[in-house]
């Protein structure tokens, strides 16, 4: 890979980062949130999931937009969107009244969230169309990585805030979507698109390309967005039981952050250098994946102290990225080229959705570990079952 073809492939994996920031941000310092706005913990994990549900809503109808109005015009207004979401949520808290304040803040976070759901389906959507081969794999890969990055290092970003005082992690989000958006402006190449596309025309390919692959592409969507669900879901247990239970606060909470995410990252770089193209890689690297979460999910039902949380959060992590990597090879593979856009985008969407949900029902279930777990186990066994009809029918076809 060339100098140059580096350099695009890294200002593309800022935009992941910069959608993985919007949330992580905020895991660590949940509880002290809480306590700031005088709200119940499902109305903090609901800060989190505001900001991705309209990411998600928004991501089916980005491919339409990019191929009408340009990929690049549709990046710089959805960092455009971050940036005014930013300013509004930063605002919210300094409001006296506590009640208007969660509001607003909740609407900056909406705009945020809509902002955001432009930003690494295209990404993706670029690298497909630019690189070729292995090539491709490995650009797709360092998406993931930048994921990953972008989710060790925020936990960081949000109690460094907090020392300042918490709501100025939008003032680093605006930040960084700011130098995000320089670096797309200059960087990539302007696409026209063709405004002759009717959103009709590209409603009736979606429900083509849904009809047509739903066998085995809504397996591998669902399994994308499930480990998403639980892995965001843990983090948030994490967050409460770290801090209210063990008394983990401050910069020893980000390094306990750090060691999930951190595998995480590893394990997402490790899967894509790993399958390398080859579909055959990508099937052994999801049988191990699952197999490394089962193994965690079943340690935490078993046995529930500080270490074993941290073990099982390890080992979800970890086949968390060893699958994402998969389940991005196979979507931007296994459909035709005038295809990918949509497939890409429905991905995302179900992807979101489980980052969306996940914070919100685990700070539900989090009172009780033990039958949060066993609903863990049942959601990623559910998962399992449906990828393996999903890859009878890859295998027939």
């Amino acid at each position: 890979m060339s100098h140059k073809e580096k350099v695009f492939m890294y200002v593309l994996g800022s935009l992941p980062f910069v959608m993985v920031v919007g949330n992580s941000m905020f895991l660590p310092i949940l509880p002290s949130l809480e306590e700031a706005l005088s709200i119940s913990s499902s109305e903090a994990g609901f800060i989190l999931t505001a900001f991705s549900i309209p990411a998600a809503l928004i991501i089916p109808f980005v491919g339409y937009l990019a191929d009408r109005f340009g990929k690049k015009n549709i990046i710089l207004l959805s960092l455009l969107l971050v940036m005014i979401g930013s300013i509004i949520s930063s605002i919210a808290p300094i409001i006296n009244a506590t009640t208007i304040s969660y509001y607003l803040l909740l609407i900056g976070r909406l705009i945020q969230g809509f902002g955001a759901g432009g930003t690494t389906p295209l990404a993706m959507s670029i690298i497909s169309d630019y690189f070729q081969g292995e090539k491709r794999s490995t650009a797709l890969g360092t998406v993931e990585v930048f994921n990953g990055i972008g989710k060790m290092v925020s936990p960081f970003l949000g109690i460094a805030a907090l020392a300042i005082v918490w709501h100025s992690t939008f003032w680093f989000y605006f930040l960084f979507s700011c130098i995000t958006f320089v670096c797309i402006f200059y960087i990539v190449k302007e696409d026209t698109g063709n405004r002759n596309i009717k959103l009709a025309k590209y409603g009736k390919g979606v429900y083509k390309l849904v009809k047509k692959e739903y066998k085995w592409l809504m397996p591998i969507y669902f399994s994308g967005s499930t480990v998403l669900f639980i892995l965001f879901g843990l983090l948030v247990y994490l967050a409460y039981e770290a801090e209210i239970v063990y008394q983990v606060t401050g910069v020893y909470k980000g390094i306990l952050f750090l060691v999930p995410l951190g595998t995480l990252t590893g394990a997402s770089y490790s899967s894509s250098r790993f399958i390398a193209g080859q579909k055959r890689n990508a099937y052994v690297m999801i049988v191990a994946a699952f197999f490394i979460m089962f193994v965690g999910i079943i340690i935490g039902i078993l046995s529930h102290s500080f270490t074993i949380l941290v073990l099982t959060l390890m080992f979800v992590s970890i086949g968390t990225g060893l699958l994402l990597p998969c389940c991005n090879f196979f979507v931007t593979s296994s459909v035709f080229n005038h295809e990918r856009g949509t497939a890409l985008s429905l991905y995302g969407m179900v992807r979101f959705l489980g980052v969306a949900l996940g914070p919100y029902f685990y700070s539900m279930w989090m009172y009780d570990e033990r039958e949060m777990f066993i609903y863990t186990f049942i959601i990623l066994l559910f998962g399992v079952v449906w990828l393996y009809v999903g890859w009878i029918t890859i295998n027939k076809k």
